[in-house]
């Protein structure tokens, strides 16, 4: 017997002699080794009811093909349902793929719980393990090649740091003649590799050997994470089939298995695939999310590149393959940059909800929160309850109607962390919920729900455990230099922390989560409501002017007085507030001057230079790249320059500019994705015509590209209209040209009165302009804006 310590990263499951073998791939000082545990069994609950035995649901039979299902024991034990004990069946199965066979007939007979768990990630909750943490193994060494140990004794061996792991992106160009390349018949001419310091363009016209020497590569550097931009969904699946059409196999497992899709997702074993573009879609605040785009908004872009994707053909039949190769590389950097940038944060989530990081980058932050509670339910003896299939809507947070004009001198006041602090104040959890009568209990204002005072509920202990763990590991910060390691790993876990907690609201109303209660998400939001119209009573009281008011903040003011004369006041106002309700209150942001459009949009230039813009970016893919920079522009000279009559002016003679042909092309395409094949829209928008009428010239888009077109001039609507930009060759400021020569007068009319003129409308109607005005000559005075 030995015992072996390393970080724990990963875990599944094979089969071997028809019984389940958990693996437990961890690192160590010397490297990769697998762990097997042989002991642990799937199974799953039921609630009894009276009329059905353990021996009723022993004696159940399924015929599945050529075998026949049933259970392999069951126990009889109890547990706490939304915090009522409850006497369960616990049924335990050979195999995990029985238990959606169990499921099913037991489910007709008795409530069923947590059927559902995977069985990797059930012996992670029971075992009480996480990835991305320290693992201690009482085991016996096997024999072999691979490092690897037979489990006695598993227990977590909590960490501090995260584990020093191998990361290898990589990034593939295909020949096509034109638009999207098509796995049945478009090669793959370069992968680009980078791992630390190495770097490999692998290129050329061979392409099965691109392909080995790519599989060569993975095995040479054996990383513990690989990374891609968007490979799930495009770069594996095309891989998996060239390599099936030219015989070679992609045997990049840890244990020389090869590459295989579950689900529609791949999966290497012993190595964590982890898809960027997926983090990217969740938490990266960029319109359209392409490589280069998020890397810029990261600010880790490489810029080597003097072509773009849709030349690569060209270059690379015509011999100048270095141009090629240089946008390879620069994919395949911008991709391995992002990962630094991203991975760490997601390195903490995992080890906080315990499962594999690859399915944390996966999942949405309900079922983040998700996780972290079956583990804390498995703890405190609670079962999860079953998924749910939808909730009904309920009414949100109050806002206060936002006061007109350009405002100088304005303090935002933040309620920190409002919902967790009320959901614990409060004692809300769906465990807590009184239905009928109680004489112990918080009643909610307006919607009257209510939630007994004590014991503390399910949500409640976490909250405040999560809430703890932040505020001390924040009392540590403060003693730490801010350049060291130490703090920035402690700042990520502080970050992870407040994004788990500021989650559980949202979670209680997430119409698909275990623990959905619409009574706790509307008391949350009931008692927020209350707070939000209490403190601007207050502050009123206190002669301050409220601006605006929602969610979770207020914005004052206090005419004739400076911004340092103004913090004197709102430290007054805290104060009061303070001792007024069970809140911390905090200032969020100093604003030299700051306008409101409507609720939740509004634009200020903070006091120390920055613009803060919320609500009104121009994100959604109806909207082309000049709309955006002429709302960002309009929104930057009113808060620098105090002067809306500028603004009008700069967007006139943006009018002027498209008038007169000085626009380039690439500034009128609107970009939007392709959720399903154009032929399965019911309705046919803008962007599926043009993706059909692309189809028409041999460019075929797939699910999930962006379709990018610009509006012709001509009948019918814009959907008619909209020409897909792969086909334009050229463009002269006023017609464009396509790849067949034909030439095709651009609507200019269309993005001026449906682009520009809305994204600026929305901001200089508040300051009294109409759209004649804003397209006229006709001024106003200064009088009108304040």
């Amino acid at each position: 017997m030995v015992v072996v310590e390393g970080w724990l990263l990963d875990a599944d499951y094979i089969t071997e002699n028809g019984k389940a073998v958990i693996r437990l791939w961890c690192k160590d000082e010397k490297g990769i080794f697998v762990a097997y545990d042989r002991s642990f069994q799937p199974y799953f609950y039921a609630i009894k009811e009276e009329g059905v035995t353990a021996e009723d649901i022993m004696n159940l039979k399924i015929q599945k093909r050529k075998e026949v299902i049933s259970p392999e024991r069951v126990e009889e034990t109890t547990a706490k349902n939304l915090g009522r004990e409850v006497e369960v069946f616990k049924i335990y199965a050979k195999h995990p793929q029985h238990v959606p066979k169990l499921r099913e007939a037991v489910g007709e007979l008795l409530e069923v719980r947590e059927a559902d768990i995977p069985f990797a990630y059930r012996y992670l909750i029971d075992k009480d393990l996480a990835c991305m943490d320290g693992i201690t193994i009482e085991c016996v060494e096997r024999t072999g090649s691979f490092r690897s140990y037979e489990v006695k004794n598993v227990k977590r061996n909590p960490k501090d740091d995260f584990p020093e792991l191998k990361i290898l992106a990589f990034d593939c160009e295909m020949l096509s003649a034109v638009g999207m390349p098509d796995p049945e018949k478009d090669p793959i001419i370069v992968i680009s590799v980078k791992s630390g310091d190495f770097e490999d363009i692998i290129n050329g016209d061979d392409e099965r050997e691109v392909l080995k020497r790519f599989v060569k590569a993975v095995k040479d550097i054996d990383p513990d994470v690989i990374v891609g931009y968007n490979q799930d969904s495009f770069d594996w699946p095309y891989i998996k089939k060239r390599a099936e059409k030219l015989s070679v196999r992609l045997d990049i497992g840890r244990d020389r298995s090869e590459l295989a899709m579950r689900g529609g997702r791949p999966k290497i074993a012993g190595r964590l695939n982890v898809d960027l573009y997926d983090i990217a879609m969740r938490s990266i605040d960029v319109k359209i999310k392409k490589l280069e785009n998020v890397a810029e908004f990261l600010g880790t872009k490489v810029e080597l590149a003097d072509i773009e994707a849709k030349d690569i053909y060209k270059h690379w039949t015509r011999g100048d393959r270095e141009a090629v190769l240089r946008y390879a590389r620069q994919d395949v950097l911008n991709t391995y940059f992002i990962a630094e940038e991203l991975l760490p944060m997601h390195y903490e989530l995992s080890r906080m909800i315990r499962i594999p990081l690859d399915d944390v980058t996966r999942c949405g932050r309900g079922k983040q929160v998700e996780w972290l509670l079956m583990s804390e339910a498995y703890k405190l003896g609670e079962l999860a309850p079953n998924p749910r299939e939808a909730g009904e809507k309920y009414e949100g947070a109050f806002v206060l109607e936002p006061a007109r004009g350009l405002h100088e001198n304005v303090i935002c006041l933040d309620f920190a962390s409002m919902y967790p602090s009320i959901m614990i104040s409060f004692n809300i959890s769906p465990d807590t919920l009184v239905i009928g009568k109680c004489d112990d209990c918080n009643v909610a204002p307006e919607v009257g729900h209510k939630f007994r005072r004590e014991p503390d509920g399910f949500f409640k202990r976490i909250l405040r455990m999560l809430i703890e763990k932040r505020r001390e590991i924040k009392k540590i910060m403060k003693k730490l230099d801010r350049e060291s390691n130490e703090y920035r790993l402690l700042d990520i876990k502080q970050a992870t922390l407040k994004v788990l907690t500021n989650s559980f609201y949202g979670y209680t109303g997430w119409s698909l989560a275990r623990w959905y209660c619409r009574e706790c998400a509307e008391a949350t939001t009931a008692w927020g409501r209350h707070f939000i119209k209490k403190s601007a009573q207050i502050a009123k009281e206190l002669g301050l002017e409220v601006l605006y008011g929602d969610t979770d903040s207020i914005f004052v003011k206090k005419s004739g007085l400076n911004l340092e004369e103004l913090k004197k006041e709102v430290r007054k106002l805290i104060g009061k507030l303070r001792e007024e309700m069970p809140i911390l209150i905090e200032i969020d942001e100093y604003y030299s001057a700051i306008f409101f459009v409507e609720k939740k949009r509004y634009a200020g230039l903070t006091a120390d230079g920055r613009i803060v813009v919320k609500g009104l970016e121009v994100r959604r893919g109806d909207w082309c790249e000049l709309a955006k920079r002429v709302q960002k522009n309009v929104i930057e000279i009113i808060l620098k320059d105090r002067d809306p009559e500028k603004a009008v002016n700069y967007v006139r003679k943006v009018i002027e500019e498209i008038k007169s042909g000085k626009v380039p092309i690439e500034d009128y395409i609107i970009y939007k994705g392709l959720t399903r094949k154009p032929s399965k829209y019911e309705s046919m928008q803008a962007h599926v015509k043009a993706a059909m009428k692309a189809a028409k010239k041999g460019i075929v888009y797939t699910i999930g590209s962006k379709v990018g077109f610009v509006v012709l001039k001509g009948t019918g609507n814009i959907g008619d209209r909209a020409f897909p930009s792969d086909l334009i060759e050229d463009f002269d400021g006023d017609s464009i040209v396509d790849v067949d020569g034909n030439r095709y007068k651009l609507d200019k009319d269309y993005y001026i009165d449906n682009q520009v003129i809305p994204v600026v409308m929305r901001i200089l109607e508040r300051f009294g302009y109409s759209e004649s005005q804003i397209k006229g000559r006709e001024q106003k005075t200064l009088d009108a804006f304040w």
